[in-house]
């Protein structure tokens, strides 16, 4: 008899971890959606910073986010952020996202970044976290940290 209870234990956690399983898959097609969709925003956000377009990169933020750069106040707003963030398309952005998770309308990103000169000269690496938020005009970045990898910047 005790050997038919362990049986049937086992055989309701393969069913449960099958079906649990199967509920994550349906969730995970949604997450690649809106991870997509994110993936997108970043590289806007890069057209408009490596262009100088300071205005178009500002709209990529929510209207109340925070940005945090290394050395520096947190920039609160978009306002703050758009007068506080360009070089004039002197430089070039690259963003690397290398894991975003999403809770719903909220989204969290971990990943790296380089800049660099336009000639190709390394000007700084590091990695940034960037908390994500679904709003009526689709995904924006609402807070946003990095840090730089290079001693002294």
């Amino acid at each position: 008899m005790r050997l038919l209870n362990v049986r049937s234990c086992v055989i309701a956690l393969i069913s449960w971890v099958a079906v649990g399983g199967m509920v994550h898959a349906d969730h995970h097609l949604g997450d690649e959606d809106a991870a997509t969709a994110i993936k997108a925003v970043n590289q806007k956000l890069m057209d408009c910073t490596n262009s100088g377009d300071t205005e178009c990169a500002a709209m990529q933020y929510t209207s109340n986010a925070v940005y945090m750069g290394p050395n520096a106040e947190p920039l609160k707003g978009r306002e703050a952020i758009r007068a506080n963030m360009g070089d004039g398309g002197t430089t070039l952005l690259q963003l690397i996202a290398d894991e975003i998770e999403v809770y719903g309308d909220t989204a969290s990103e971990l990943g790296t970044y380089v800049i660099e000169t336009r000639d190709g000269k390394h000007l700084d690496h590091g990695s940034y976290i960037v908390i994500w938020k679904h709003t009526d005009d689709g995904w924006k970045l609402h807070w946003d940290i990095f840090n730089t990898n290079m001693a002294g910047n």
